[in-house]
């Protein structure tokens, strides 16, 4: 397989894979896009081959799983989000600005177990630098009364958001006990709150269903 490494193949999900904290879950990486176009991959949003060479060296292949339609590429770094659709072999980058000025607040979760709202990846800003960014400013001149009240507050207000969502295959039991071994405890965490998540609402807010 030309797109991903070695370490990168849908397999090595089941032969021990060591999975980082981030909720989602790295399976491999990405040669270059020219790999990738030599696998008949193209842009759905007719991307400029330069700017994809450069934003998908060594990109980081999210969640690809053999029962699943669609996986997600993240560049390097933390940085902009895509999503590889394998029927039609094309890729888009996600429209998803986060609310801080840093995208390594922008996390996502493969809810592959249907919970009463099917299954689906999950796009989430958890806000934390803008979170930090507020209370940082609390602290800067003129002093501020009550600052602890006031970074309480924020810290309440500026909670993780899930931005999007995009519905994908389940995964069947031993499949989904094969997940659950291999998650982190952060990562079943997170997972937890977004299936707690009440699409319908979410819908309803971003449109993004």
């Amino acid at each position: 397989m030309k797109l991903l490494t070695t370490t990168a193949l849908a397999a090595s999900f089941f032969l021990g894979a060591v999975f980082p904290t981030e909720a989602g879950n790295i399976v491999g990486t990405v040669k270059a896009w020219q790999y990738m176009q030599a696998e008949g991959w193209k842009s759905a949003d007719g991307m400029d081959d330069n700017i994809l060479h450069n934003m998908l060296y060594q990109a980081s292949v999210i969640d690809n799983y053999t029962w699943t339609k669609q996986f997600l590429l993240r560049v390097r770094g933390g940085g902009a989000l895509f999503l590889a659709d394998k029927k039609t072999h094309t890729i888009r980058q996600l429209k998803v600005e986060p609310v801080g000025e840093t995208y390594n607040d922008i996390e996502t979760v493969y809810q592959g177990e249907d919970k009463g709202e099917g299954c689906y990846f999950a796009i989430i800003d958890n806000q934390s630098s803008a979170r930090q960014k507020a209370i940082d400013d609390l602290l800067s001149y003129p002093p501020v009364d009550d600052i602890d009240a006031k970074a309480k507050k924020i810290r309440q207000q500026m909670t993780p958001k899930v931005v999007m969502v995009i519905p994908d295959n389940c995964v069947n039991k031993q499949q989904q006990a094969a997940l659950v071994a291999k998650r982190s405890e952060e990562d079943r965490k997170l997972q937890q709150w977004v299936a707690q998540q009440s699409l319908t609402e979410l819908c309803r807010r971003t449109g993004n269903c």
